[in-house]
């Protein structure tokens, strides 16, 4: 798929008649083919009321569009953690097209996975990036006790909660069995 096969639609006037195609960008959130992600544009920041250029601690002096790359690398490997690494290929196709099957509304999965990237970076601006994976097993009585990396857990502190909440609500952070005859194609979605 090419950046030039991508719809734009004014948000929400052109999602009125309902036979829009997905993926599709807005001028809140654009989708990149390349990578397969949704972005919030800094419209789509200020819709929410996220003032980057004055909230955003950072030396970059493109801070905005590093808020951007940020919140959305964030979202997707939180669901990539949470999903496995088969099951996300089957989750990024599930937030770029917003299947029917699976979401009766599309828009409104839409603007669900919208308002989760713009709580997460609030959640950013707020709290700063700080998750690091974490050394200590707590299941363990002694405390730090360094264990093997396939141990480790994850630290999501820096996380959004209703980020958290949004993603499995739209089912997004679930692991399944993906079947062995199942082919995606990657460079459609």
């Amino acid at each position: 798929m090419k950046k030039s096969d991508v719809p734009f639609y004014n948000d929400p006037e052109d999602f009125i008649n309902g036979d829009n195609k997905f993926p599709c960008d807005t001028q809140y959130m654009v989708y990149n083919p390349l990578l397969h992600r949704y972005y919030l544009t800094p419209a789509g920041l200020m819709y929410y009321g996220i003032d980057a250029e004055r909230q955003y601690a950072s030396t970059n002096p493109n801070k905005m569009q590093e808020l951007i790359q940020k919140t959305s690398k964030k979202v997707y490997d939180y669901i990539q953690y949470k999903a496995g690494r088969k099951c996300y290929q089957v989750q990024m196709y599930r937030i770029a097209t917003a299947p029917k099957t699976i979401y009766p509304d599309q828009y409104y999965m839409r603007k669900q996975f919208e308002e989760a990237l713009a709580e997460q970076a609030r959640k950013i601006i707020e709290s700063g990036d700080s998750a690091r994976y974490s050394r200590t097993n707590f299941e363990n009585e002694q405390g730090e006790t360094i264990v093997k990396p396939e141990d480790q857990m994850r630290d999501t502190s820096d996380m959004a909660k209703e980020t958290i909440r949004t993603l499995e609500t739209l089912g997004l952070t679930r692991w399944f069995k993906v079947p062995e005859f199942l082919y995606l194609n990657l460079d459609e979605f």
